[in-house]
């Protein structure tokens, strides 16, 4: 029993061992790529734009109105507010702060992943979350969240940190209302918290929101107005083009194939309600038999299906997909290998490969961008070129439909389990 222990023991220490020095190796190979293309990989253009928001709102100027190196800040008024108290940083300072942070934010989640599937022992969680982030690390959604200097890194941690809250918790709900308030995308939890029936929860997420508005209200007037009262957070193509491939939701994918905003809207909104009922439906179900994390991945993947804009940055959720892939590999071989061919391929399509686009230097890039795109080259698509620039949409498509049909299977044998107790009750009864 003793050299048992001592033999788990240095398993487990193991695991440790080999997480950390992927991890570290990763992020060596991150930091030699950065020092190798400061003005691309350093420049954090959407960083710029936070800073520059934040100054706008300090100085009390129109923030929808200008624009900074073809840019314009797009986010509610409550983030410019945020962003002004930020913006006394130089923009050097930032840049680290913000590294620092979303690498943080990178493995916090995976942390807390691997907790909703019950990893209690410290050394085994870890290394198991070391593991995954430097495979996370270097996906293009992660690699282009750190190029850009995004938020997505931090806000996903927002949610994770919330959703994993005892529900018996009176603030549970409040991560996912800041974080509604600051980018619109996870407004899709708040219809999560309803469908599981958490309804405390989805209403302190609601009055977070509206919290975060009155914010906005009181510290910038009328920006507010011009945001909320113009509408202009119903308008997502001012943000760029619908069509580009970097917009890995539905609403680009019909764009890219049927012409153009305007010919996908009618057909995009239905499709968004189809897919979107059928997420938070999937999510409801593995949510009720004790499969959290699956249901907030679920959850995390149909929002970014249904919105109108999801730049392939936003793709972040992978981290947590990840995790889900990376635990079911952990079972009898009969059953593992299609987890590990599939946890292979997901890193695969989602990877940042080292090769130049347009006229850039070899970058880390994913393979969406190996096909023609921009000035609406996308809608000129065929072949191929559909598959591999759309990559992102069908994953998604594709890994709710396998959600979609593991519940059906699972339905099939429990009503079959049923079905046999119910005969073997019956054949009791007679011989009786």
């Amino acid at each position: 029993m003793e050299r048992s222990v001592r033999t788990v023991g240095r398993r487990h220490t193991g695991l440790l061992v080999v997480g950390a020095v992927m991890f570290a190796g990763a992020l060596v190979a991150y930091v030699v790529t950065v020092l190798g293309h400061p003005h691309d990989l350093w420049a954090m253009s959407d960083l710029k734009v936070y800073r520059w928001g934040g100054l706008l709102a300090r100085h009390s100027t129109s923030l929808y109105d200008k624009t900074t190196g073809g840019f314009a800040f797009t986010y509610a008024p409550v983030a410019a507010a945020i962003f002004a108290c930020l913006s006394v940083f130089s923009m050097a300072t930032l840049r680290w702060m913000m590294t620092v942070a979303s690498l943080f934010s990178l493995v916090a989640t995976v942390w807390l992943a691997w907790g909703a599937l019950d990893y209690r022992r410290t050394s085994v969680r870890l290394g198991a979350t070391f593991v995954v982030c430097a495979a996370a690390l270097w996906t293009e959604p992660v690699q282009k969240t750190l190029w850009f200097g995004q938020i997505n890194l931090i806000l996903m941690l927002l949610v994770m940190a919330d959703l994993r809250q005892d529900d018996g918790r009176w603030w549970k709900g409040v991560g996912v209302g800041i974080a509604t308030g600051i980018k619109f995308t996870p407004a899709i939890f708040i219809a999560y918290l309803v469908v599981t029936r958490r309804f405390r929860a989805a209403a302190v997420s609601t009055a977070t929101l509206l919290l975060t508005v009155a914010i906005g209200f009181l510290a910038l007037p009328h920006e507010s107005s011009e945001f909320w009262g113009d509408r202009l957070f119903l308008s997502p193509g001012r943000v760029g083009p619908i069509d580009w491939v970097g917009n890995q939701s539905l609403h680009g994918l019909l764009a890219r194939l049927l012409g153009g905003e305007n010919a996908a809207a009618p057909y995009w909104l239905g499709a968004a309600l189809v897919v979107g009922a059928g997420g938070l439906w999937l999510a409801a179900l593995a949510s009720r038999r004790g499969r959290e994390l699956t249901a907030i991945v679920t959850c995390g993947l149909t929002g970014l299906l249904v919105s109108p804009i999801s730049w392939s940055h936003h793709w972040v959720w992978i981290a947590p997909l990840l995790v889900i892939a990376a635990h079911q590999m952990i079972r009898p071989l009969r059953q593992a290998w299609i987890w590990v061919a599939g946890g292979l391929a997901l890193e695969a399509l989602f990877a940042a490969w080292i090769f130049p686009v347009s006229h850039l230097p070899a970058l880390p890039e994913g393979l969406i961008r190996t096909v023609p795109f921009g000035a609406h080259r996308e809608q000129r698509w065929h072949g191929t070129e559909l598959v591999i620039g759309n990559l992102y949409v069908l994953v998604g498509l594709l890994t709710l439909a396998g959600l979609a049909l593991h519940a059906v299977r699972h339905r099939y044998v429990a009503d079959r389990e049923r079905a046999g107790a119910a005969h073997t009750d019956e054949a009791a009864r007679h011989s009786v």
